[in-house]
């Protein structure tokens, strides 16, 4: 979200509003009831008051436009009445300015379809009572270049808001990915030198016996060609809840195969963490044969698992999730 100092614009524009109300006070003597005009202002400053000083965010509420609304259509029949012929397009004709100001604030504030509503009804309010001629000379230009602003403001406002999100997402992305694979390569690190000793002393082994390993030594070998495995292809889905999974599984005499193609670099860790429960249990449920667990960035999917009994190349379950 667009974050901008409130007070500063509210107190200008707020500022402005009463200007207008101000000149209404001023040429009041001219009405042919003052009281009309007082009342005429009251309605204004109360309207303004409330589109400008209220509402924390920046649309307000839908009430709140149709009031404006209200207000557009109500001032030029309690003004326009007050003053002679001779005095429209003079100050006496406040009103149209104030109008501006509010249907301008309106719009800015997310709701311009009543803005420029009250653009029609105020020119039309307009032209009957003074003619065309006046069209000019009575501020109904500045009354719709008030709103343009308003409502090219507000769409400005919306398209850098957009703008500003997708850079977030995007940013928050690549630091996701960032993060994850900088913890897969700490933990592949971990995982070659834990297993560096353990090298080394099967390495021993091997030359003192020719090559001839006792059985739990060739066990080991493979446990450890199995994790190497693991981190190297499984990447991603190496994950320990899956990793805990396949080694009892392995355990059960059940072939587990990870491959991690790059189909989950761009996942939120909650997301990969559910995916990767999903895979855990699907690999716990197996008791035999082989179970083939592949993320790959060119399916419509995120990671297929395939389970297959023994000797058989034909599935006999297949999720993609």
């Amino acid at each position: 979200m667009i974050k901008i100092s409130r007070w500063p614009l509210v107190t200008i524009a707020y500022l402005f509003g009463l200007f207008h109300a101000t000149l209404g006070l001023i040429w009041s003597e001219v009405y042919h009831d003052r009281r009309v005009g007082f009342v005429a202002i009251a309605v204004y400053v109360f309207a303004l008051s409330a589109t400008i000083l209220l509402y924390r965010t920046l649309e307000i509420p839908v009430f709140q436009a149709l009031a404006n609304l209200a207000v557009a259509a109500i001032l030029p029949n309690l003004i326009e009445g007050q003053i002679e012929p001779a005095s429209f397009g003079t100050y006496a004709t406040w009103h149209v300015g104030a109008l501006g100001v509010l249907l301008g604030a309106t719009a800015l504030r997310g709701q311009p379809y009543f803005a420029w509503g009250g653009v029609v009804v105020v020119w039309g309010e307009a032209i009957r009572a003074e003619g065309f001629d006046q069209v000019a000379s009575s501020g109904l230009v500045g009354l719709m270049i008030l709103v343009l602003i308003g409502h090219a403001t507000n769409l400005g406002l919306k398209r850098s808001e957009a703008d500003i999100t997708q850079y977030n997402q995007a940013a928050e992305a690549s630091t996701v990915y960032v993060t994850r694979k900088e913890v897969a390569q700490q933990t592949q690190r971990e995982t070659f030198e834990r297993s560096v000793p353990v090298i080394r002393r099967l390495l021993k082994a091997a030359i003192a016996t020719r090559g001839k390993l006792s059985e739990d030594d060739r066990r080991e070998a493979r446990q450890l060609e199995i994790e190497l495995s693991d981190e190297l292809l499984g990447k991603n889905l190496a994950d320990p809840v899956v990793q805990r999974a396949a080694r009892d599984a392995r355990a059960r005499g059940v072939e587990v195969v990870l491959a991690d193609d790059g189909g989950l670099e761009d996942l939120g860790r909650e997301e990969l963490k559910q995916l990767l429960l999903q895979v855990a249990k699907i690999i716990n449920d197996q008791v035999g044969g082989r179970v083939l667990v592949r993320s790959s960035a060119k399916t419509s999917w995120r990671i297929s698992v395939g389970t297959f009994d023994r000797g058989s190349k034909v599935p006999s379950g297949d999720w993609k999730l």
